[in-house]
């Protein structure tokens, strides 16, 4: 078994008991890889990217222990620790979990984001979150433009939340009768009435 499965099954097990949040990592990974793949990351950014996504909320449970609520600042300060630990445990290599901690310690900072891995996790957990918080399609569309920079995260948050509907002309029938009888002529096919 892959070591991003068992960091998957490692984090069910973290967060046992709490179906939003077992929830929102398997949803925030799949909108990372998707983006990932569909941007043509390289096979090793796009290993860092899958294990921070799985993680990168891994200091809310420490957060509300220690001090009884959580927010992205304390999640930054306190995740990386935890994050660390659970890869160490499931032999991760230290290269990676450097990289995987960097992101958790600051996937709740929106400047000066730098490489494609924060990027994109930015991106997934924002999808996400729009969805889950419930946000209104201003803010959706203000913090799209101020924020994402992938096309595929951007296609991924206009077909979710800003569907082009397909917009009939008046003449859209024998417009494209027409077209039909010009490819047809075209071929030189004779159709008999």
């Amino acid at each position: 078994m892959s070591r991003l499965n068992n960091l998957y099954k490692k984090m069910v097990e973290f967060y046992r008991g709490d179906p939003a949040r077992i929830q929102h990592f398997v949803k925030v990974h799949s909108f990372a890889k998707l983006i990932g793949e569909e941007e043509h990351i390289d096979e090793k950014t796009l290993y860092i990217l899958e294990a921070a996504a799985y993680v990168h909320d891994i200091g809310i449970r420490i957060s509300m222990e220690k001090y009884g609520k959580q927010n992205g600042m304390l999640q930054e300060q306190e995740g990386p620790a935890e994050a660390e630990k659970m890869m160490k445990q499931l032999g991760f290599d230290p290269d990676v979990i450097e990289r995987v901690s960097y992101l958790v310690g600051h996937h709740h900072t929106y400047t000066d984001i730098k490489g494609i891995d924060y990027q994109i996790l930015v991106e997934a957990d924002f999808l996400v979150n729009y969805f889950e918080d419930n946000m209104s399609a201003e803010t959706v569309k203000k913090s799209v433009d101020k924020i994402f920079r992938t096309e595929t995260g951007r296609h991924i948050a206009e077909e979710m939340f800003f569907p082009r509907t397909f917009e009939m002309s008046e003449t859209w029938a024998q417009d494209n009768i027409q077209e039909l009888d010009d490819f047809i002529e075209s071929q030189g096919i004779y159709i008999r009435q």
